[in-house]
């Protein structure tokens, strides 16, 4: 369901009539002082589905489907809605697992997690407990954002907070003995289907944290075990951050409600024939940011260091330029990139977008936000484009 601002056109004409200045000069900084800039404000600025895939693997070989990260908790948040976070990991051998190794030679096994991330309240100490999974599972599959899988009884526990690093499970002697072929298998692939990270069932947020755990093993994440004399690392393979979202009960008034991994983007449409075919010397994408979400005391939301801006037609989406955090905004100023894009429509206006979106940056699973501030009366720092054309003169 979109959320539009049907009142952005109106309230822009309104302050033109209003003040002489006019909204296009009034829009801050050196957009004021440049007769060669041109400001593009942008349309049916609201949210829009997210239709990302969820789940993805834990090293670098598939861009498409690299998640650097899995999530784990429950948090209670009105502003953003409610989050609850399960985290499902697989592994793979170590490289160099000996070719003779046998299930004797397996006497010890525990889960390390390097944790990286957390939103919600920091100083919340959450309960982890570890399970099988107990059925078969694929990266390359879409999975429902919030889909389950089954798993076994707990195998160990333990706790983590802000000031934890590696978070370890140590596996019992019974699993260690009862899976101990299968790690040294050739089998391995096939039988073993990993763990699943939660929070007990009687744990109740108030108001809680879900923590986020790197994916890869060049920080520590990993299954370790003791093969013989030597201890290997089994480096996570697929991994599967199960979201349930909640609906925020009061909503920020001042910026989007969107958040990664609630099945929501930020969507907006720019029409360019308000400038013409003009010579193009930098184009750039402002997104003013409502930064006071971020943070309330110990409750933090972080804002994502980096998102993605994509394009969007009739063949689909494609990703367009790396969106920044910067002093209060996210945009795009790459020149290289964005300026010969928007050049192109400006010539052919063909060669556009139906519509455009902004989604946290694929590979980082996250409930980061994107408080987008939201037009209104009174606003001069709207989300918009600057295009600065060779030759201009102010109109």
């Amino acid at each position: 369901m979109r959320f539009l601002v049907a009142a952005f056109a109106a309230c822009t004409v309104l302050s033109a009539c209003q003040d002489p200045a006019g909204v296009g000069l009034g829009l801050i900084d050196e957009e004021q002082l440049d007769p060669s800039v041109r400001t593009v404000a942008l349309s049916g600025l609201g949210t829009t589905p997210d239709t990302t895939i969820a789940i993805g693997i834990a090293d670098g070989t598939n861009t498409d489907l690299l998640q650097t990260r899995v999530l784990v908790g429950s948090v209670v948040d009105p502003t953003y809605g409610d989050a609850r976070a399960r985290a499902y990991v697989d592994v793979i051998q170590a490289a160099n697992l000996p070719s003779d190794a046998t299930a004797e030679d397996v006497t010890a096994a525990w889960l390390v997690l390097t944790q990286n991330y957390v939103y919600g309240d920091t100083t919340t100490t959450l309960p982890l407990e570890l399970r099988p999974i107990t059925e078969t599972w694929f990266a390359d599959t879409d999975y429902a954002r919030d889909r389950t899988l089954s798993t076994g009884d707990v195998l160990a526990t333990t706790e983590v907070s802000v000031a934890d690093s590696l978070r370890q499970f140590d596996l019992p002697a019974s699993w260690v003995a009862a899976n101990a072929a299968t790690l040294v298998g050739d089998g391995f692939l096939d039988a073993f289907e990993g763990f699943a990270i939660d929070i007990p069932a009687d744990y109740v947020p108030a108001p809680g944290a879900v923590y986020g755990f790197s994916t890869f093993a060049s920080t520590g994440s990993g299954l370790r075990v003791v093969v013989g004399e030597d201890t290997l690392v089994y480096p996570l393979s697929e991994v599967f951050s199960s979201v349930t979202s909640g609906t925020a009960s009061t909503p920020p008034p001042t910026a989007l409600p969107v958040r990664n991994n609630s099945g929501l983007a930020v969507g907006f449409e720019v029409d360019f024939s308000t400038i013409g075919a003009s010579a193009l010397a930098r184009a750039r994408l402002r997104l003013p940011l409502d930064e006071s979400f971020a943070a309330e005391g110990p409750f933090v939301r972080p804002i994502p260091a980096r998102s993605v801006l994509y394009g969007i037609n009739d063949d689909g989406r494609v990703a367009l330029a790396e969106v920044l955090y910067v002093d209060g905004e996210l945009s795009v100023t790459n020149t290289s990139i964005l300026t010969p894009l928007v050049q192109r429509i400006l010539l052919d206006p063909s060669t556009g977008f139906d519509r455009y979106e902004v989604l946290p940056s694929s590979g980082t699973t996250s409930l980061d936000i994107l408080p987008i501030r939201l037009p209104s009366v009174g606003t001069t720092d709207l989300p918009r484009f600057t295009l600065t054309v060779v030759g201009g003169t102010s109109s």
